[in-house]
């Protein structure tokens, strides 16, 4: 499944010990953090974040490897401005990246939890 590089797969930490060849089908590398370290700066993380990820355009991905907090931080901004978000999950199987949707622009606001 070669999609080309018109399509942008944000990493949400920049990791050069990882092997994400296979992310690269799915378009270009961008890394949103990169030597970050523990005893976060929060306001610059998310302003960062904020920076780099306004540049997401339709048929992006994002590749969630490193600190979950990140990730996390990641996930909020894209559902504030954007609202559906593909991210790129590892299948463990086919040993190779799967793309799966979030549509956070459909969520009722009053919906239940699970229990």
């Amino acid at each position: 499944m070669e999609l080309g590089n018109t399509r942008t797969v944000f990493v949400v930490s920049v990791d050069d010990n990882k092997d994400l060849s296979d992310a690269k089908r799915f378009g270009k590398l961008r890394g949103v953090f990169a030597g970050t370290r523990k005893n976060y700066n929060t306001d610059r993380m998310i302003e960062q974040a904020r920076t780099v990820l306004a540049e997401w355009q339709p048929g992006d991905y994002l590749l969630m490897i490193g600190d979950p907090t990140l990730g996390a931080v990641c996930m909020t901004v894209l559902a504030e401005t954007v609202g559906t978000i593909t991210v790129l999950k590892w299948d463990r199987l086919l040993f190779a990246y799967q793309p799966q949707r979030w549509d956070f622009d459909n969520q009722p606001a009053d919906f239940e939890t699970a229990e």
